[in-house]
């Protein structure tokens, strides 16, 4: 009897190392690809490897530094149409770089009110395989990327791995209310 007792603890033991917890990075991935998807779907993450970490020290200085490029870029720019005599031209070329240096000069005040936490992870990079199938329509498998902060939270999911870091900036506390401020603005003066 102890030996049968001893065999069915075994079994259950088992049974309970084999079965498939939830993994809430490949959850949230699925909701995020599927989220506009009005069809039952059936879609398997498989693969998934964590790549790479990034901060938000990390991710404010990427945004910074693209901030940076377009002033550069723009200023020589708006310096080449002003030797032109390109009026028109240098006017939106200067318009550009007073919203450039704006945003660049925020995001800076911005990094530096956050202080010690800029130490903290901002998102996680992973590569996932995914396949399945939605509506009647078979997925074959395909390589993909994600950028997932730490309360899975999904910010770019692509499938070229160039494109991972395009819209990570989001992440950042007051970054899209910042660009959304612009856009109402340019909204505002074409009416």
């Amino acid at each position: 009897m102890k030996r049968y007792f001893v065999i069915v603890l075994a079994l259950l033991a088992l049974a309970s190392c084999t079965k498939k917890q939830a993994d809430p990075v490949a959850d949230a991935i699925v909701a995020e690809m599927m989220k506009d998807v009005d069809q039952p779907y059936q879609l398997q993450i498989t693969d998934l490897k964590l790549l790479d970490s990034t901060t938000f020290a990390t991710e404010f200085q990427r945004r910074i530094g693209i901030y940076n490029t377009r002033l550069d870029q723009n200023t020589a720019r708006l310096e080449k149409y002003m030797k032109q005599g390109m009026k028109k031209n240098a006017s939106l070329m200067f318009e550009s770089l007073q919203k450039d240096t704006k945003i660049y000069n925020e995001l800076i005040t911005m990094k530096e009110m956050m202080g010690d936490d800029t130490l903290k992870v901002a998102y996680y990079d992973y590569s996932f395989t995914y396949s399945g199938k939605v509506g009647q329509t078979r997925v074959p498998a395909q390589q993909a990327y994600a950028a997932v902060t730490p309360d899975y939270r999904v910010l770019t999911c692509v499938s070229d791995k160039r494109d991972l870091h395009k819209a990570t900036g989001l992440v950042i506390p007051g970054y899209k209310e910042l660009l959304d401020s612009f856009k109402e603005t340019e909204e505002e003066q074409e009416q």
